[in-house]
C-alpha cells in the first residue's frame, strides 16, 4: 500500500473516531507512518483530506447500491424512480459497519452545514444524482409541465427519503415502530415510490394559483 493510501486508510479511521475537528495531521501521519508533509502533498490540507475520505466512501456506496440497481437501458421511468428511491434508502441504512456510519453522520452534517471544500462533492456527487431523478420525474409529468413543479414533485421525493436520516433519533423516540430499521428498506422503498407515484398524479397540471 503506498503513502496516499496509507494516510487515507488512517484518516478514515481518525475522522471517524474523532471528527475533523479534532483529528490532527500529526497523529494521521504518525498512524500512516508518513511524513508531516505528506497530506499537504497528496491532498492539500486536513480539510481536503476529509473530502477525499467522504469521495471513497461515496463511490463505495454507489458502487453496493447503483442509483438504477442494475436495472437493464430502457427501463420505464416508474421502474427508475422505484430503483432510484431503492438506492437512496439502502445508501441512508448502511451496510452496518460502525465506521461507516459515523463517516456517514458526518457527510450528513457537512450536507447540512457544507464547508468550502464541499463544493467537490456537490459537483461529483450530488448534483448529478440530482439530475438524474429530475429527468425521471419531467418523464413521469406530461410534457411542458412547469420546471417549477418538476423540482417540487423532485423536492417531495428526495425530502421523503431523507427523513429517515435527518430525523432519525426522533423516529426513534417518537414512532420507532416506523424506522428504517424497523420496516425495512425494502418496504419503505415500496411505500415511498407509491406515494411519490400518487403525489406526481396530483401534481399534474398544477399551477399554484
Amino acid at each position: 500500500m503506498d503513502t496516499k493510501q496509507r494516510i487515507l486508510q488512517v484518516a478514515r479511521e481518525a475522522f471517524a473516531e474523532n471528527g475533523v475537528k479534532d483529528a490532527t495531521v500529526r497523529d494521521i501521519c504518525a498512524k500512516a507512518g508518513a511524513n508531516m508533509a505528506a497530506i499537504h502533498y497528496h491532498f492539500g490540507s486536513k480539510e481536503k483530506l476529509f473530502m477525499a475520505v467522504l469521495t471513497e466512501l461515496m463511490l463505495s456506496s454507489e458502487e453496493r447500491y447503483p442509483s438504477d440497481m442494475g436495472l437493464a437501458p430502457g427501463a420505464s421511468a416508474q421502474d427508475r424512480l422505484r430503483a432510484y428511491i431503492t438506492s437512496l434508502l439502502y445508501k441512508i441504512a448502511g451496510s452496518g459497519d460502525p465506521q461507516e456510519e459515523k463517516l456517514n453522520k458526518l457527510f450528513t452534517q457537512e450536507f447540512c452545514d457544507p464547508s468550502e471544500n464541499f463544493g467537490v462533492l456537490m459537483e461529483r456527487f450530488i448534483k448529478p444524482q440530482h439530475a438524474q431523478l429530475l429527468g425521471i420525474v419531467r418523464e413521469l409529468l406530461p410534457p411542458g409541465t412547469e420546471e417549477r413543479t418538476v423540482q417540487l414533485c423532485t423536492s417531495g421525493i428526495l425530502g421523503h427519503c431523507l427523513l429517515f436520516d435527518n430525523l432519525r433519533q426522533m423516529i426513534l423516540r417518537i414512532c420507532p415502530q416506523i424506522s428504517l430499521d424497523a420496516l425495512g428498506v425494502e418496504f419503505v422503498a415500496k411505500f415511498v415510490f407509491e406515494f411519490s407515484l400518487a403525489g406526481i398524479e396530483q401534481a399534474k397540471g398544477f399551477k399554484g394559483e
